[in-house]
């Protein structure tokens, strides 16, 4: 009896200790998952007419339902409008001025949002129009847009919801998109990214550091060697399924010991370490948030 009594306490201590780890894994996955979900800050603005497709009125409504149905995406959190047409009016913010870059950089600014929509609602002959892109308020480059065909305005509530998931869609990062810099993204942990360059070319290891440091893809100073997990990344998520060409062997700025560094094959995945001395390929990689 006294065997299965310190049995069961037993059998009861690891039930218990499987039920904190399920419950810590629940933790990190909710977490892990908040992270991944924060919602960017929008500024949107009022949908133009053209064509006489709806009235002044109409179009600030269909504008709100608008706003509505991208704040439920979850994606974006949307600036008070109030404050953003105040700025639209004191900048004297045309139509036309979403042409122009640093109009919209300054527009975008001014209003502390991440990102700004713009609309239109067209009517062409007997067929209506909803327009929308997303534009990116650092470099007034678009990041996403949508477009969707409607008969008359009683339309609109059966359309917003998808137009709106569509306007926002191309706010989601994936592996293999093409980063801020010019580079393919092949990493990504919450609202962080990693994006590497082109092949620069070949130098040993300290030639590669200084060639990586000097590379000034898409305006920016940040690009560095990767580390050894940083290429091991880059081999995994682009060269292992054919988003990126070329078998030859790459530097990491990991060292191992004075004389030696850590490089890897892109042809099977092997790391191994060599002298420093040695040419090998070489990618830079930096890191972004979005």
């Amino acid at each position: 009896m006294k065997f299965e009594k310190i049995k069961i306490r037993k059998t009861g201590e690891i039930n218990m200790k499987k039920l904190i780890s399920a419950l810590i894994i629940a933790a990190l996955v909710l977490v892990c998952g908040f992270a991944e979900s924060a919602p960017k800050s929008m500024a949107v603005a009022t949908f133009d007419v053209t064509g006489n497709a709806v009235s002044s009125d109409e179009a600030e409504s269909i504008t709100e339902l608008y706003i509505a149905e991208l704040v439920s995406t979850g994606k974006v959190s949307v600036v008070d409008r109030t404050n953003f047409n105040k700025i639209l009016k004191e900048m004297q913010f045309q139509a036309g001025d979403w042409a122009n870059s640093e109009k919209t950089v300054k527009l975008g600014t001014a209003t502390g949002a991440e990102i700004i929509s713009r609309g239109q609602i067209i009517k062409l002959g007997s067929k209506m129009y909803l327009s929308a892109t997303l534009i990116d308020v650092k470099t007034a480059k678009v990041l996403s847009s949508a477009k969707v065909q409607f008969v008359s305005i009683d339309d609109i509530f059966g359309i917003l919801t998808k137009f709106a998931k569509d306007a926002v869609e191309g706010l989601s990062l994936k592996i293999g998109d093409i980063g801020p810099g010019g580079g393919l993204v092949f990493y990504i942990e919450g609202n962080r990214a990693y994006e590497c360059s082109e092949v620069l070319g070949e130098r040993n290891w300290s030639e590669a550091k200084t060639l990586c440091s000097e590379y000034r893809g898409g305006g920016y100073d940040d690009w560095y060697l990767p580390n050894k997990d940083e290429l091991n990344y880059i081999y995994q998520n682009l060269r292992k399924p054919g988003k990126i060409s070329g078998d030859s062997r790459f530097w990491s700025s990991s060292s191992y010991g004075n004389d030696y560094a850590w490089y890897q094959w892109f042809s099977d995945g092997n790391q191994d370490n060599y002298y420093k001395y040695i040419t090998g390929s070489v990618r830079a990689v930096r890191a972004f948030s979005y």
